[in-house]
């Protein structure tokens, strides 16, 4: 794995080979799991400004010529922009969030001899450094049309998009400790409280926990730990918000109220079964309808899959409840 500083020393030694004296840097490191470096250049050869930019996790420093990205930014633009840059009184520091997995950006200002300003974030670029907002605008104006997604992401708390972005990144959370209603708006608490019994199946494979909450219709909850106490919560509503069916999964979790999906796989009556099992070759169900299993897959997708092709028996159930509810249905195709 490459030490992104060392990187940055190597391209900034290439760069400065090639009469090119940088002004400005923006460091993105693991931002929506990807590691950009950006700079403004002023480039002496040319007498003219240009936005240089390299994608740090796609690299080879023996052939830097090979992943320099550049774009010469007009006379307009660049005068433009060096204003702004001159403009910059807000006060240099560190918004760091232990809350925040990766998404960290450092906006490095060498627009004057001597004084640097250096403004580290997490995520989202806070409202006491606004001043960065058009330089940081006017420079991914020149940049792939693609990672404007970022820009719209470090701007969310001045267009009160917080809640959206949080809600498909990392949480800090510990599943047995905190307090679940703190993640959630006060209307979805009541709302995920009526829910708290509908939580039909919950079960904990590999690092997530799967949950089926059912309300005016089935939903699919996926709860995965990515590291330490980060995780991520998604629901199969894919609401721009945590909704009140993570809610009840996430009570349920708390509460060890747990019950596993049933487990069936397509007949071969040529293959040993377990070794099927072993190598993952079986389906997660929740139940019938219409003469159809319904499915969840370990993303949360749900799905249907009839029972009978052409006129048999498709499936056999290889984990049952205690009851044997699923195996006592299948058997009746059977007849």
């Amino acid at each position: 794995m490459l030490d992104k500083n060392k990187t940055i020393k190597k391209i900034s030694n290439y760069l400065s080979k090639k009469s090119h004296t940088n002004y400005l840097s923006i460091q993105l490191e693991s931002y929506s799991n990807r590691d950009l470096y950006i700079r403004l250049d002023y480039v002496e050869k040319l007498k003219a400004y240009k936005i240089v930019w390299y994608d740090l996790q796609y690299i080879n420093l023996r052939h830097l010529d090979y992943y320099t990205n550049m774009q010469l930014v007009s006379s307009f633009f660049a005068n433009k922009l060096v204003e702004l840059l001159f403009s910059i009184k807000a006060k240099p520091g560190s918004a760091i969030d232990d809350k925040i997995l990766g998404d960290r950006v450092i906006f490095i200002n060498k627009i004057k001899k001597d004084e640097t300003q250096e403004y580290i974030y997490d995520r989202y670029l806070p409202i006491k450094w606004s001043a960065l907002i058009e330089p940081l605008a006017l420079v991914f104006s020149y940049l792939p049309r693609s990672m404007e997604c970022y820009l719209s992401e470090m701007f969310a708390i001045f267009d009160n998009k917080v809640e959206l972005y949080n809600s498909i990144k990392p949480i800090k959370f510990n599943l047995n400790k905190d307090n679940i209603d703190d993640l959630f708006a006060k209307e979805v608490v009541v709302l995920g409280k009526r829910l708290e019994n509908r939580v039909t199946f919950l079960e904990k494979i590999n690092n997530r926990y799967l949950a089926i909450v059912e309300d005016s219709k089935v939903n699919s909850v996926i709860i995965e730990n990515v590291t330490k106490d980060f995780y991520t919560m998604s629901c199969s509503t894919e609401k721009p918000y945590l909704d009140e069916h993570i809610y009840a999964a996430l009570k349920s979790i708390r509460e060890k109220k747990y019950k596993n999906f049933y487990k069936v796989k397509y007949k071969n009556n040529g293959v040993n079964m377990l070794e099927d099992v072993r190598k993952g070759k079986f389906y997660l169900a929740y139940g019938i309808e219409n003469d159809n299993l319904l499915i969840v897959s370990e993303n949360g997708g749900l799905s249907k899959l009839p029972i009978l092709v052409n006129g048999k028996v498709a499936f056999e159930v290889i984990e049952d409840d205690d009851n044997l509810s699923l195996s006592k249905i299948i058997e009746n195709y059977e007849k």
